[in-house]
């Protein structure tokens, strides 16, 4: 306790004032008075105090009570303690002052020797009861804030959202709620170290500060929110905003967009670059949910189907989107049992050498027969596969399959010498893949020259250097390695150069669209160009007519494959087709 304390003594009696005074003056105290209620409670609103003296009988304006009232309204004086003198003895008179908000009383006469060690008891007692009230907000701060962004976290936003989804229900109003997810936050904690990170989900909730501020939504209701009630981090990457009043379902849209361009904008960390971008969902009350639980749900299910479609982008919640995953669950369910329920197995689709005229090749395709659902398009499952994490194990299951076949074929004289087979980029993030490889070759008895690994152009975008060390630990086995969909990747030529890469296959998207597209038909020329300058081999993929035939043939294209070829089958039916294919005359396709 300080012994500056400044007191506020409030009494109608000049006599009590001085005497009062005096006394806490002695004792080392700073005092201010007032004569009357109204004279007191603006001191107070003007300078404040840490103990109020308050007398209870005042005939001529506010009584004790009504000042003890009114001072307690005051933000500054919920907690401060008040010391009402009074020279009324009865217990009536005694409760009304307690009810009033008094902390204790004092009787009158007034017992001046003892009134200084009774205020610096008050004193105390107020700041041990300030003490535990600093306390519990310091709990309450760290029960419903988030320690890195200091944003509210889920817990506060869950509760401030049920709150305003009551108040737009009373009014009938909209509101909506974006959830934000960073693409790859992940990758830049794994590259670059959680210190970035941190740095980079601080500076993230800083922009989205910024972009609440300027919202169109908020504009609207007068005044914008007070930061922190509207955003909020949930955990991760993850944050969550609250538009509390929109008037059209498209001012979520205005908001969402004006964030995306906000995030996409570069991190300048220190001497560190750093670019991200965002997915983000919307759920709209009531259409979308009467809950907070709802609207929650629906929204971060949005911003799933945002991701899904590349990121950077937006999505309103549809109810599509639950059939959708409520399927996706079932799948995902029925995929965990599908390699010990045997239900996976392999086609394959032959590839010919325009130059021998010959069919050289094969791809294994995998397929899905379940169970319970019947057949399940490869679109459909596979993307699954990488985001549950299966695609390992199933990959694992597909490369021994497919170098068992190809070992079976060799050794029955099926004209073969290249199976190739898919591998995703989850795959060739793991630094034992080599290894697995390398083991399979072993147990098949496959030379490793016989296996291509198809690696999708995408993977090879990020961790470069990890992807690198991977792609040329396979090289030292000896298998040939191949770039899938070539030409939807994006990445430059400068890093294609840096991979030991053997085959480039051009994307279907390019050879499908020959006849109808200049520019594709340009982009066709001039990849096959590239490969045959930094001597790769090319083959186009989806060939499906004569003319797209023809035509990578005359721009010197030395391999394809496509349904005017051979449609991807069962390896029994492969088998025979190779052997027919292989006698002389039969070459159905084999272009001089």
């Amino acid at each position: 306790m300080s012994d500056q304390s400044h007191i506020l003594i409030i009494d109608d009696d000049p006599l009590i004032r001085r005497l009062v005074g005096k006394t806490l003056q002695n004792a080392g105290m700073q005092t201010t008075v007032a004569a009357s209620g109204e004279e007191g409670l603006a001191l107070f609103k003007e300078h404040g105090a840490d103990t109020i003296l308050l007398d209870v009988i005042m005939p001529n304006g506010l009584d004790g009570y009504t000042t003890c009232t009114q001072i307690r309204e005051q933000s500054t004086g919920q907690h401060i303690p008040i010391l009402m003198m009074t020279g009324l003895d009865d217990l009536d008179s005694i409760n009304r002052a307690f009810e009033a908000g008094a902390t204790d009383f004092i009787s009158k006469p007034i017992n001046i020797p003892l009134l200084g060690h009774r205020i610096r008891y008050i004193l105390r007692a107020a700041q041990t009861t300030q003490s535990l009230l600093d306390s519990e907000k310091r709990l309450h701060h760290m029960a419903y804030f988030d320690n890195l962004t200091d944003l509210p976290n889920r817990t506060f936003f869950q509760e401030h959202l049920r709150i305003m989804i009551a108040l737009a229900h009373r009014h009938q109003q909209k509101l909506a709620v974006l959830f934000l997810d960073i693409d790859g936050f992940k990758r830049i904690n794994d590259t670059l170290g959680h210190l970035i990170g941190d740095q980079v989900l601080q500076e993230t909730s800083n922009r989205l500060r910024k972009c609440l501020r300027a919202s169109d939504a908020f504009t609207r209701m007068g005044t914008p929110p007070q930061d922190g009630i509207s955003l909020a981090r949930l955990g991760g990457d993850e944050f969550t905003v609250l538009l509390s009043s929109i008037e059209r379902n498209e001012d979520a849209a205005t908001v969402a967009e004006r964030i995306r361009k906000s995030l996409a904008e570069p991190y300048i960390l220190g001497h560190q670059e750093v670019y991200t971008t965002t997915s983000i969902g919307i759920s709209i009350f009531p259409i979308d949910g009467e809950s907070e639980l709802e609207l929650l749900k629906n929204a971060d299910l949005a911003m799933y189907y945002a991701k899904r479609v590349g990121g950077n982008a937006y999505r309103y919640f549809s109810i599509d989107m639950t059939d959708a995953a409520k399927r996706r669950l079932l799948l995902d369910n029925q995929l965990h049992k599908a390699v010990e329920r045997n239900e996976l197995e392999l086609h394959y689709q032959p590839q010919f050498d325009l130059t021998t005229g010959q069919y050289c090749g094969v791809e294994a395709l995998l397929r899905w027969n379940c169970q319970e659902l019947g057949r399940i398009s490869p679109a459909e499952f596979i993307p699954l596969a990488e985001d549950n994490g299966l695609i390992i194990q199933i990959g694992e299951w597909v490369l021994r399959e497919a170098c068992f076949q190809a070992k079976s074929w060799q050794g029955k004289n099926v004209p073969l010498t290249r199976m190739a087979v898919n591998v995703s980029g989850k795959q060739l993030l793991h630094k034992a893949f080599p290894l697995l490889v390398a083991t399979v070759l072993a147990e098949t008895g496959l030379m490793p020259a016989a296996l291509e690994l198809e690696v999708t152009e995408s993977a090879l975008i990020f961790e470069e250097d990890s992807v690198l060390e991977v792609l040329q630990a396979l090289k030292k086995i000896g298998v040939q390695l191949s770039i899938d969909d070539f030409g939807t990747g994006y990445s430059s030529l400068s890093r294609l150069m840096n991979f030991p890469i053997d085959c480039l296959k051009i994307d279907q998207s390019f050879i499908r669209d020959l006849e109808q597209s200049s520019a594709k038909a340009a982009i066709v020329t001039a990849i096959i160009k590239m490969a045959e300058g930094m001597d790769m081999n090319v083959i186009a993929e989806g060939i499906e007519t004569q003319h797209q035939l023809e035509f990578v043939k005359i721009n010197n294209c030395k391999g394809v494959q496509g349904y005017l070829l051979c449609k991807p089958m069962p390896s029994i039916q492969i088998e025979v087709f190779l052997r027919d294919q292989a006698q002389p005359g039969l070459g159905v396709y084999a272009i001089n």
